[in-house]
C-alpha cells in the first residue's frame, strides 16, 4: 500500500499567470494528502496532484438521505465568498458532508 504523502494544491487557470496578490486568493491550498496514481483516491503519482476527482458522491438509492458528498475546493466560484475555498480541508482528509434530499431533514 503507498502511504506517500503529498502537499496538494489547487491551482487555478489564472493562478500562475496573476500577480502574487490574486494568486494567493485564487489558488487553494497546500494541504497533505496521501495517495498516488494507484489508490482509489487517486492523487497521480507527482509532488503535487495534477488528476483526479475534486467532486465525489456517494448515493444511497435506498435511503437518498444517506447520501454523502465533497466538492473542492468549496461551493463557489467567487475567490471572494466565504464558500470559496470552505471544502478544501475536508476533501484533502477524504471526509464528506451529508447531501440530504428530504424536506425533514
Amino acid at each position: 500500500m503507498d502511504k506517500r504523502v503529498i502537499n496538494m494544491q489547487l491551482t487555478h487557470a489564472l493562478g500562475s499567470i496573476s500577480e502574487k496578490a490574486v494568486q494567493n486568493k485564487l489558488n487553494v491550498g497546500p494541504l497533505p494528502r496521501g495517495g498516488s496514481g494507484s489508490t482509489v483516491g487517486n492523487t497521480s503519482s507527482n509532488l503535487n496532484q495534477t488528476s483526479g476527482a475534486t467532486f465525489k458522491i456517494i448515493s444511497d438509492t435506498e435511503d437518498w438521505d444517506r447520501t454523502l458528498a465533497i466538492n473542492a475546493p468549496g461551493q463557489s466560484g467567487n475567490p471572494d465568498d466565504k464558500h470559496y475555498a470552505d471544502l478544501f480541508e475536508l476533501w484533502a482528509r477524504d471526509h464528506y458532508f451529508p447531501l440530504f434530499y428530504s424536506r425533514k431533514r
